[in-house]
């Protein structure tokens, strides 16, 4: 009875998705209520709620206690389970990426950058401070460090509709292996709420994240601001 169970959940589970993938549920649009799921479907509570738990753990849909379930922005949906680009999540959108470089340098790092990249006497990184975009539109802002020894001339391959991670593995011929991420929630800093056309102190999701080679080794460091409003972060963690 429970793998039967379990089938029909998933069964509606891929359904659901398929809705919202599809346009049928589009966006921001309520969900009809539980017991018109069961109605429809000819199945039991128990079996909705956990097809509309799962969607919920993945970022398609969003509860609001009292007023039912609402489809979220799948634009902004960022999955924690692989390593992609914003270009490459933004194009599995159906959206077009693009950047606004707000300044390209090549420096000595501080000692938090130095830490993150290892840096060892006076190496140099190149610091990109870009406004990413999808469809024209604000997303993030962006302030990356990629060392120099390993990306030499990097900022004479920089352009507005640049990914770094094609840069890295099709110029520079690396293979990017996994990164380190961190989250936190903040109010966004004054320097950045005119280039996202937000209000300074809005939420915002700020990520750090270090990205390393198949050798192991930190190839650079990234510091995020996604504007609150616009993201869900998401990750599918199996119990071990």
């Amino acid at each position: 009875m429970t793998a039967k169970k379990d089938f029909l959940y998933i069964q509606l589970y891929n359904k659901f998705k398929e809705n919202i993938e599809n346009n049928i549920w589009a966006e921001g649009i309520k969900l009809p209520s539980e017991y018109e799921l069961m109605e429809k479907y000819k199945v039991s509570r128990d079996t909705i709620r956990k097809s509309l738990q799962r969607l919920a753990q993945e970022g398609y849909v969003y509860r609001q206690a009292g007023k039912g379930t609402f489809v979220n922005n799948l634009k902004s949906r960022y999955k924690l389970t692989s390593l992609e680009s914003f270009s490459e999540q933004m194009l599995y959108m159906g959206l077009i990426p693009s950047s606004k470089i707000l300044s390209l340098s090549l420096e000595i790092p501080n000692g938090k950058i130095k830490d993150y990249l290892e840096i060892i006497d006076d190496e140099k990184v190149y610091r990109v401070e870009r406004l990413r975009l999808a469809n024209g539109e604000p997303m993030c802002y962006e302030i990356a460090y990629v060392s120099e020894r390993l990306c030499p001339d990097l900022d004479k391959l920089i352009y507005s509709d640049t990914s770094l991670y094609e840069i890295y593995e099709e110029h520079y011929n690396l293979k990017l292996d996994y990164g380190n991420l961190y989250l936190e929630a903040e109010g966004c800093p004054k320097e950045y709420s005119h280039h996202l056309k937000i209000k300074k102190g809005s939420p915002m999701l700020k990520m750090k994240c270090i990205v390393y080679t198949d050798n192991k080794k930190p190839l650079y460091f990234v510091e995020s601001y996604y504007i609150g409003t616009k993201y869900v972060f998401f990750a599918s963690m199996p119990r071990i």
